[in-house]
């Protein structure tokens, strides 16, 4: 494009450079003139525009520009600057100054921003040329862009608030800046007329009607003071800034957490302004409860684990004791029997001993297995019709020999009629024996125990309500005691001290079973003076029922004829047990030491050659279940119809169970008693050859 335009073909106005001097030097603001031509050579610069660039004079004013335009302009703003001159060029009828920002470096090195007005126009001698007024307005270009910055931070710091207000707290008025809330709305349109939509507001009005209408009732007070201007002037004089939660309903009723923060705008040393920020933080809290509540279970499971370890390292000790205790006296007689063995009086007096400690051991290890089974759900009640007053009858003649050694009394008060009811009798003596044991046990030698049962309501569904009470004149408990009786391996103080041995487990077994069995269980003590244990249970009445038949035992454990037994036993002294039991019984016996070999010792020898098996369960290499199941799988006449009955330490019901899911027709457990486990052979062998 030529920019060397000439007086004949430039219509614009034509002015002499005498007349563009005499002006610049009265304008107040920097006045340039240079050429319209590709060299844009600087013709005329009045003093404000010297002093801009920082020169004392034309000459170095010229050295700095190099004599011309462009290169006052920074080099960044130079293709902006061309733009311009270009489109006033094509606009050259337009008598409106060209406009433009830019940035120029001072002789010095220092940059500052300028406002451009410049015009396009012919003067003699020099043809088409530029004038320009030219302003300094970096204090208000960096004032804008500190204001650009600050909002900027702004809504960079806010990026996750819903609502920001600006406050002012010379006037009290806030000014929405940003809301995207529907409460915030609903507010705004209480204020808003119909024809002036408002954006500032009072902000204690505005925050009040807020408050009334979405917190809920519990928050509002607190956050109305929260919110008061002098409250929040005079915290953010001491925190830049700081946030409180609330509570709001939303559309749908349910509550939601909000975050309100304040943040100070200061202007110089005092607090002008501030910015407020409202969000909704429901997520945040609901996930903080969440790790909350999570971190709270951790602690208490670790403190009950704490607790639990304590219980159990204070149980250890005490069964360590309680076991030791009667393993002496079984060792202790045992040994003492061995020199003695030509003294048949004295022998049988070690034997009973002997005897009486294997009994108490026994207890102990049924309290165990009875407490694991109610700990993992395994108890099950088996009710069936029987006598309640023979069976508590029956419960407290099993004392006889204990209350004779101590020399105490025990009254026993029936007043229940004579009729039957369904209950599971094995877990109601168990009941009943716990608390008399107990009362025994804690009572000193000379001292009165009484049972009393009673019929206390009838119903007419057919269910009667009973109470039983234990009462005695015993040692007592502490108040703080009572408090724990109930729970496992509790012990008020250890059986060293008491005199009395015992796991500590059995009151918590005699809650548990009567939880299961419907009843309740109540205590009433004082220490020094005595403990009674009441409690009630519903049973239903049975008309003319009848008790099940007992299971005769044979006295004289003897086999019915020459019956040949295959023993499968892992232990060499178990098993030598059972052998001399077996044989002394009239058996035939054939051992072998694992389920394997049980298999082989059935196919090694013709069809029925063996009239039962006496199955162990826990062997190494194939345990008792597998055997059986191998054993039933064999293709062989005799092996269906063979009695396999479990003999092992095994005692609970699921193993029971087990035993008898596995094929087996009968589990009888160790410790066994001899008479018993002979007749339960008798009656299987029998049983196959009807």
């Amino acid at each position: 494009m030529d920019h060397n335009m000439t007086r004949e073909n430039a219509p614009a106005q034509e002015f002499d450079l005498h007349a563009f001097q005499w002006m610049g030097e009265k304008l107040p603001g920097g006045f340039f003139v240079y050429l319209a031509n590709e060299t844009h050579e600087i013709i005329y610069a009045n003093q404000v525009l010297l002093k801009l660039y920082g020169c004392k004079d034309l000459a170095e004013f010229k050295e700095l520009s190099k004599d011309t335009f462009l290169e006052l302009v920074h080099s960044e703003d130079r293709n902006l600057v061309l733009k311009k001159i270009e489109q006033q060029i094509a606009n050259k009828e337009n008598e409106n100054l060209d406009h433009v920002v830019y940035r120029i470096i001072r002789r010095d090195g220092e940059i500052r921003w300028v406002d451009d007005y410049g015009r396009f126009a012919t003067i003699p001698h020099y043809g088409d040329v530029y004038y320009v007024f030219i302003a300094d307005i970096t204090k208000e270009k960096l004032s804008q862009e500190e204001i650009l910055h600050k909002k900027e931070v702004i809504e960079g710091l806010s990026i996750d608030f819903n609502s920001i207000f600006l406050v002012d707290f010379d006037t009290g008025i806030m000014t929405v800046h940003r809301s995207h809330s529907s409460y915030f709305d609903a507010i705004e349109q209480e204020f808003t007329t119909k024809d002036q939509h408002q954006s500032s507001f009072s902000m204690i009005d505005f925050l009040t009607k807020y408050a009334k209408k979405f917190i809920i009732v519990e928050d509002q007070k607190r956050f109305l003071e929260q919110v008061d201007p002098e409250v929040l002037k005079s915290r953010l004089v001491n925190e830049h800034n700081f946030n409180f939660n609330y509570r709001i309903y939303d559309d749908h009723d349910q509550i939601r957490y909000m975050s309100l923060s304040a943040a100070a705008i200061h202007e110089g040393d005092r607090i002008a302004r501030m910015v407020l920020g409202f969000r909704d933080v429901t997520t945040q809290t609901e996930e903080m409860q969440k790790q909350l509540a999570d971190h709270m279970k951790v602690q208490l499971e670790l403190e009950e684990e704490k607790h639990a370890n304590e219980i159990k390292s204070s149980f250890l000790f005490n069964i360590s004791h309680d076991i030791r205790t009667p393993m002496n006296a079984i060792m202790g007689f045992s040994e003492l029997a061995k020199r003695h063995i030509n003294d048949p009086e004295l022998l049988k007096d070690f034997l009973n001993d002997v005897e009486e400690s294997s009994r108490h051991m026994l207890n102990l290890i049924d309290d165990l297995l009875e407490m694991s089974n109610l700990g993992y759900g395994r108890i099950e009640i088996k009710n069936a019709p029987a006598n309640l007053a023979k069976e508590i009858q029956e419960t407290v003649d099993m004392f006889k020999l204990q209350l004779e050694e101590k020399e105490q009394e025990l009254e026993l008060d029936l007043k229940i009629p004579d009729y039957d009811v369904l209950v599971d009798a094995h877990r109601l003596r168990r009941v009943l024996g716990n608390l008399i044991s107990n009362a025994i046990k804690f009572t000193p030698n000379g001292g009165n125990i009484k049972v009393k049962a009673l019929e206390k309501q009838k119903s007419k569904t057919g269910y009667v309500r009973y109470e039983f009470a234990v009462s005695d004149n015993g040692i007592g408990m502490s108040e703080d005691f009572i408090h724990k009786i109930y729970q496992a391996f509790e012990r008020e103080q250890s059986s060293t001290q008491s005199c009395s041995t015992g796991t500590g487990l059995g009151l918590p077994i005699t809650k548990s079973l009567l939880d299961i069995m419907g009843g309740s269980i109540h205590v009433e003590s004082k220490k020094g003076e005595g403990t009674t244990f009441t409690v009630n249970i519903p049973l239903k009445l049975v008309d003319q029922a009848k008790s099940d038949a007992p299971i005769v035992v044979e006295k004289e454990y003897k086999s019915n004829g020459e019956k040949r037994i295959l023993l499968v036993e892992d232990i060499l002294i178990n098993r030598r047990l059972a052998e001399t039991i077996l044989k002394e019984a009239g058996f035939l016996v054939d051992s072998v030491v694992d389920g394997c070999d049980a298999v082989d010792a059935i196919n090694n020898h013709p069809l029925y050659y063996y009239d039962l098996i006496l199955m162990d369960i826990q062997m190494p290499v194939m345990n008792g279940y597998e055997a059986t199941r191998a054993i039933r799988a064999l293709k062989r006449e005799d092996t269906a119809t063979l009695p396999i009955i479990a003999l092992s330490a095994n005692a609970r019901d699921e193993d029971k169970k087990m035993s008898l899911e596995s094929g087996m027709n009968s589990h009888v457990a160790k410790p066994f008693n001899i008479a018993q486990l002979v007749s339960t052979i008798n009656s299987h062998i029998a049983a196959r050859h009807k």
